[in-house]
Order: C-alpha cells, then structure tokens, then sequence
C-alpha cells in the first residue's frame, strides 16, 4: 500500500498499530514497558482516549530534535519574507520616479497631522 510518498507494509502498519495505546493502559501496569520502549527503541506511541488519538508519547531526544527543526523551520520562513519584502522594495524602486514622490511634511500636510501628534503617539506604539 502507498500513500504519498511513503510504502506502507504490512509490518509497519501491524507496528503503528502495535503502539496505539489506549489511556487505561497506563492504569494497568504497562507504563513502564511503553516508556521503555520509547527510550530504548525512539518509537512514539498514539494515546487513545474513547478510542481517539489524544495524545502523542515521543522520546525527549526526539521531542528536542522537532523543536530544533520547528526553529530552524522559523527562521528560514522569516528569511523568505525578508526576501520577498526586500524584491518588492527593489520592484518599486525600479519605477520610482524623484519628481513624483512627496516630502514627509508634504504627506503630513495633506492628512492633517503634525509632526508633534506622531512623536506624541510613538511611546505608545508597541513593535513585535
């Protein structure tokens, strides 16, 4: 069986199925074998509760690696954006035209704001 990129087989389906872990489980004396196998062999477990997937038991190590990828992962799509803001600047700056841009008085002037009014209202700007 495929789906996607990945084969399925009968042993790493019968496997996936062997670590659904229903919530009693742990009530019943098989949590240290679970979180054994977890350390010793890195397999996760799906936690079922009422028979639906709640929960997901994972190693620490691998827990560590997902979040190290999440950040990298992050950090690349910030650069992404940075890249698309930055070719948009150079777009526009492509077509830019002196003679037809507008000095910062000449905006304010025309919106009916002063200069004092942004300076006042920039402490209370919050950046992210």
């Amino acid at each position: 069986m495929k789906a996607g990129n990945i084969m399925y087989t009968n042993d790493n389906i019968l496997g996936f199925v062997n670590r659904l872990v229903s919530i009693s489980d742990f009530s019943k004396g098989k949590t240290a074998k679970i979180f054994e196998d977890i350390k010793k062999n890195r397999n996760g477990y799906v936690v079922l509760k009422n028979n639906q997937p709640s929960a997901v038991l994972i190693s620490i190590d691998e827990y560590s690696e997902i979040v190290e990828k999440a950040k990298k992962m992050e950090l690349l799509l910030e650069k992404v954006d940075e890249y698309h803001l930055i070719n948009s600047a150079l777009e526009v700056s492509k077509t830019y035209k002196e003679q037809e841009a507008h000095s910062f008085e000449s905006v304010l002037a025309e919106l009916g704001i002063s200069e004092k009014e942004i300076n006042d209202l920039e402490d209370s700007v919050e950046i992210e």
